[in-house]
């Protein structure tokens, strides 16, 4: 009788593993679009374990991030127009619609040994600039600060507001409590690094299959959104990525530390 409650007790922990492993990733294909992906956050859908409060009697995908009418402001309108102002760090707002962070970040950073000087000095963080404006909307959720299911905003019609309170998956939390240090830096100007660091690629030689990372870089800068095409377009890697990082190739894209594998 022990020994069967613990095998059951066993399979449910299994199971429960399981069902955890697979809550947030689905099966999908890449580049073919948003649905059935993680970023589909529609009940009966990878990324539906976050429901809208009160439910969207029309399953919508897009209204979580973006709204037609009434969406976020730059925090210059002076007051002017409808829809609340978003802080002054956010200064691309694509008709934004789900609440943004207003943490603080520290950004990358090695540690008290990094180069100070030569070639590998621009892996200091003196090379850094503040987080950029497209980071944050992606921080928005996946800093843990704001809840996933937080979108709408008055005068939008009742029926368009969420006022969920879950958080994202630990596993996808990123710069919680606002510590980017040991994350993929962000936010910084990419041809400067690659002009002094030869283990860098310029970003007209480094490519994503066969376009120029220079495609993919914001102002100049690297951002989230360098590497992972939110809505599943254009990309043909796992995670959204626009390549996949099988035998590192991602990471071989940029950094001239050896060659990709076919």
């Amino acid at each position: 009788m022990k020994r069967s409650f613990i095998l059951l007790m066993s399979l449910f922990i299994i199971l429960l593993a399981g069902a955890v492993a697979m809550a947030f990733t689905g099966t999908y294909t890449p580049g073919t679009g948003i649905n059935g992906t993680p970023h589909d956050l529609r009940q009966g859908q990878p990324g539906g374990n976050y429901p809208a409060m009160p439910a969207d009697a029309l399953n919508r995908i897009c209204v979580w991030c973006h709204a037609p009418h009434h969406a976020y402001k730059l925090s210059t309108s002076g007051g002017a127009g409808t829809g609340p102002e978003a802080p002054p760090d956010y200064t691309y707002l694509p008709l934004w619609n789900h609440a943004v962070t207003t943490q603080v970040f520290a950004p990358y950073d090695p540690g008290p040994d990094k180069p100070l000087s030569g070639s590998k000095y621009p892996q200091s963080v003196d090379y850094f600039d503040k987080v950029g404006s497209v980071s944050l909307l992606c921080l928005s959720c996946h800093d843990g600060t704001v809840a996933v299911n937080e979108y709408g905003h008055a005068p939008q019609d009742t029926r368009s507001r969420s006022s969920g309170g879950s958080t994202i998956a630990v596993q996808y939390k990123i710069g919680k409590d606002g510590y980017l240090l040991n994350h993929h830096p962000i936010g910084f100007d990419y041809d400067s690094v690659a002009a002094e660091d030869p283990e860098i690629y310029d970003s007209a030689t480094a490519q994503f299959g066969t376009t120029p990372v220079s495609n993919y870089l914001w102002n100049g800068k690297m951002e989230c959104s360098t590497c992972h095409a939110v809505h599943n377009t254009g990309n043909s890697g796992e995670k959204f990525l626009y390549v996949s990082d099988a035998n590192s190739n991602l990471c071989l894209s940029c950094h001239a530390k050896g060659s990709k594998t076919p």
